[in-house]
Formats: C-alpha cells, structure tokens, sequence
C-alpha cells in the first residue's frame, strides 16, 4: 500500500486554495443543495487560534498568552457553513 507524504498533501492543498478550486467546489455544493439549508437562524461563532509558526494576520491575544488569528464563521440553524470573514489579527 502506498503511503502519502504530507507534503504531498500541504503542495495540492495550497495549489487548490490559490487558483480557487476549494472555493468553486463550496459555493457549487451550496447552489445543488441550497433547498435543504435552514435559514430559520443563522448563527455567528468566531474563533482564536494560536499561530505557533508566524503568519500575516497575527496580535497577541492575552487570555491565550500566545499570537492568535481571528476568524468568524456564519451558518445556517444545522451548522452547515455559509461564509467565513478573512482572517484578523488577535
């Protein structure tokens, strides 16, 4: 059985992500099955995570004690994402 190299995995992750092939998939999936979504509510949840390797986007975040990215997620009442803000510092 073949093994596959993270490597391998990180170089068509960032190829995908930079000519846009994740994003046409996800706003594909959500225009083939925008019926079954329940926009009854949507929910707004953000998250902190610490960046151990350095980025653009980072402020130290006192109650983490460590450089954190911001991001901000909205869903639909079933948690099915349907946007995310770009990336803030702290």
């Amino acid at each position: 059985k073949e093994k596959i190299c993270w490597q391998s995995i990180y170089y068509y992750f960032n190829k995908w992500i930079k000519d846009g092939s994740f994003r046409k998939a996800w706003i594909g999936l959500l225009l083939l099955n925008k019926r079954k979504l329940d926009m009854s509510s949507l929910q707004l949840d953000g998250s902190h995570t610490p960046s151990l390797m350095g980025g653009e986007k980072l402020g130290y975040q006192g109650r983490k004690k460590a450089k954190t990215t911001n991001s901000i997620f909205l869903c639909d009442n079933q948690g099915q994402m349907l946007a995310m803000g770009s990336p803030k510092s702290g």
